[in-house]
């Protein structure tokens, strides 16, 4: 995974936890002062290693870790340098969602070293909005979860996200309480 992944894990650890906690989470890793750079590629090896670090750390679950990770990565991709292109992504939920895979594509131009998921918008039908989610790594479900959560809340909608593996593959459903515009495409 690229470093933007891991300067955004140090970030949310140093503004929850401290500085000191980061230190602890690098040494737990086995990365005693490593410094992440954004559009470095890292191995996946090094990007679960923190993550299991953070979870000893913090005391905090696995799956629990990455839906919070997931939350906060929205918040902070969109304040970073890479906010631009989130915000050519659309600036309302459901155009968002299906501009994720083009948005993917760009960051692919400029990082082609990168393996990046697959989010394709499948329908919308009251107030539920559902993508399928594909992806070579495992174990990222909940972070993905997470994400999406995040969408909802930096779109201004409320509501949950579940999950489901159907005959289309791992969907995710978005269930929003109130609907303020309509999905792309739909009559």
């Amino acid at each position: 995974m690229y470093g933007m992944v891991h300067t955004a894990a140090r970030s949310m650890v140093v503004e929850t936890m401290g500085d000191a906690a980061w230190r602890n989470v690098l040494s737990q890793a086995d990365l005693d002062g490593e410094y992440f750079i954004s559009g470095q590629n890292y191995s996946d090896k090094v990007t679960f290693a923190l993550i299991d670090a953070i979870t000893k750390v913090s005391g905090i679950e696995t799956p629990d870790l990455l839906r919070s990770f997931g939350q906060y990565w929205i918040g902070y991709t969109a304040k970073s340098s890479y906010g631009t292109m989130f915000r050519v992504g659309g600036d309302e939920l459901e155009s968002f969602l299906a501009n994720l895979n083009r948005m993917h594509a760009s960051i692919h131009s400029t990082m082609p070293a990168s393996r990046m998921p697959s989010f394709e918008f499948l329908r919308t039908e009251n107030g539920r909005i559902d993508v399928l989610y594909t992806s070579d790594r495992d174990g990222l479900l909940p972070f993905v979860e997470g994400l999406l959560k995040g969408l909802m809340d930096h779109f201004g909608e409320t509501g949950r996200v579940t999950h489901a593996v159907t005959d289309e593959g791992d969907v995710f459903s978005l269930h929003c309480d109130a609907r303020n515009s309509a999905a792309p495409g739909a009559a």
